[in-house]
């Protein structure tokens, strides 16, 4: 019998969990701050209960804005998270703080007030009916020309109007306004150089995302919430902050009819489109701070956080951890290439002047030479402290979404290496699906694949793979198997369905390399074989045989 049968039917300690869980929509303490990647909390929270019991040590290695440390601390655990991007602790950290309301709200008045008579000229439009000033809550530009915004008038009620000379004007007078700020060197605002990798478009550093008459105003708030003397408090203004900082910036898509944004920050890059649009950053700043004191009142009185550890350190060095101390481990490991977790934050770490450590990310980014060798020595530096960490005969879990065969063996082989076994493997489906889907309809994976592993010293790894390939290349192997998957499914079959079947059939029988031992490229094997069609029958795209 095989490893992971003889795993199957051995492990009688092994809790059960093999199913599919529907995942439920976040609730407010999760939509304060944007950040990529974000799993479904109940999802998090059902493996939590099934692998550990109350008073246990749960560790996210890769904790990102915290949903592991947060369903941890609901769930009456004690939880270490652990993150190099300190965007990812500042998330974490506001989420589960305690803070004072009655200081957080009228510092927030204070400064919002302050701001408000300060600049609120600059965000008036006259009506087109009436001629009577207004302030617009957004507008809509074409490159660096202001064309339209939208406004409510007290007298005729909502409108939207092409610009006119007033608004014109206006962004002279705020352009003025900014030079002479910036000349006298009266107002911050981040000047940083944009990482290759994320750079989408033309715009070279991060403040070409932003209007002149938006850095006035932003440059000024950031800069009374810094001489707040609360901590508490100004962390959590600062969050306000940073969580606008998409949505008054260039990198939202204008609609020329509606007045306007088509979407939100959707796309993994930090880009600018042609139209876009400029809101008026005093309204999403009071936006905000009702969204993140809506957050942070659903968690009163609803976990300890004094049970959390959350620790700004290299997951390749968890020194701070003592041998065999955890008890689970769930995590969200960095996807390769597929999402610049670093690179996109640099949007909202250079507003608040963090030092971040760059050459440590655990990424494949070609544009800093960060190839897949480098990728795969971090990571296994990585599973090598989780074995020691993690309790004997106690289990990691981890969830996975990219179709590049180098990164899945890169991950495969550190973690078999580091000496965990694979015990199941389970597709799990998004609630939402993310930015690179949304580009990429057609043809994409809406889920993730949950990895249950245990460590479990007793264990030998003997026998290791289903699949006995003798001389018979993987390649054949696949495309049988994927033949046999298409007969069952009457010859058609969609991306995620397929994948759903085809990444844990590679993974569990070492399926990565052809007999030259180069790694396979997926997406090239199945259209040599295969043909990826829309079928009206169906009403969706998906393989058939040729």
């Amino acid at each position: 019998m095989n490893l992971i049968n003889d795993l199957r039917s051995n492990l009688l300690y092994m809790p059960k969990f093999n199913k599919n869980i529907i995942a439920e929509t976040h609730p407010s303490h999760y939509m304060m701050h944007k950040y990529w990647g974000r799993k479904p909390h109940n999802v998090v929270r059902d493996y939590i209960l099934n692998f550990t019991k109350p008073g246990d040590t749960v560790l996210d290695p890769f904790m990102g804005s915290g949903v592991v440390v947060i369903e941890s601390l609901k769930s009456g655990r004690k939880t270490f998270g652990v993150d190099l991007n300190p965007m990812a602790c500042f998330i974490t950290e506001n989420t589960i703080s305690d803070i004072d309301f009655d200081d957080f709200d009228s510092s927030f008045q204070k400064i919002y007030q302050k701001n408000l008579e300060l600049f609120s000229y600059l965000y008036l439009t006259k009506c087109p009916s009436c001629g009577k000033e207004t302030l617009f809550e957004n507008s809509v530009w074409d490159g660096e020309d202001i064309v339209k915004l939208r406004g409510t008038c007290d007298s005729c009620g909502k409108f939207t109007k092409d610009a006119d000379n007033h608004d014109h004007k206006l962004i002279k007078e705020s352009q003025s306004i900014f030079n002479k700020l910036d000349k006298s060197k009266k107002l911050f605002y981040p000047k940083d150089e944009i990482l290759k990798f994320v750079k989408r478009n033309g715009k070279a550093n991060l403040n070409q995302f932003f209007t002149e008459r938006s850095l006035v105003v932003l440059g000024t708030i950031v800069q009374d919430i810094e001489k707040i003397k609360n901590k508490q408090t100004r962390n959590i203004l600062q969050m306000c902050f940073t969580s606008m900082l998409p949505n008054v910036s260039k990198m939202i898509p204008g609609d020329l009819d509606s007045v306007n944004g088509k979407s939100g920050w959707v796309i993994s890059k930090l880009w600018s489109p042609k139209v876009h649009t400029e809101k008026n950053p005093l309204n999403s700043f009071r936006e905000r701070f009702n969204k993140v004191r809506k957050g942070k009142q659903e968690l009163i009185g609803v976990l300890d956080n004094k049970k959390a550890q959350i620790l700004n350190i290299d997951a390749t060095n968890l020194k701070s951890i003592k041998n065999s101390s955890v008890d689970y481990i769930f995590t969200d490991p960095p996807y390769g290439d597929s999402i610049a977790y670093f690179g996109l934050s640099m949007f909202w770490n250079a507003w608040l002047k963090n030092k971040v450590n760059y050459d440590n990310e655990i990424i494949y980014d070609p544009c800093r030479n960060k190839k897949y060798e480098d990728y795969s020595s971090r990571m296994k530096k990585v599973f090598l402290e989780l074995y020691r960490v993690l309790k004997n005969k106690k289990y990691l879990s981890f969830t996975f979404h990219n179709r590049n065969l180098n990164i899945w063996k890169a991950v495969m082989d550190s973690v078999t290496d580091a000496g965990f076994h694979l015990i199941n493997v389970v597709y799990q489906e998004q609630a939402v699906a993310s930015g690179t889907q949304g580009i990429n309809k057609k043809n994409t994976l809406r889920g993730d694949f949950v990895y249950n592993f245990v460590k479990d010293k007793d264990i030998k790894s003997s026998n290791k793979y289903k699949v006995k390939q003798n001389d018979m290349e993987s390649e054949v192997i696949i495309i049988k198997k994927i033949n046999e998957w298409l007969k069952r499914a009457n010859g058609f079959i969609t991306s995620d369905a397929l994948y759903e079947k085809l990444i844990p059939f590679i993974v569990e029988n070492h399926l990565y390399s052809d007999n030259g031992n180069r790694v396979i490229n997926i997406e090239n094997l199945l259209r040599k074989h295969l043909d990826y069609n829309f079928v009206k029958s169906k009403n969706e795209y998906g393989w058939q045989n040729k």
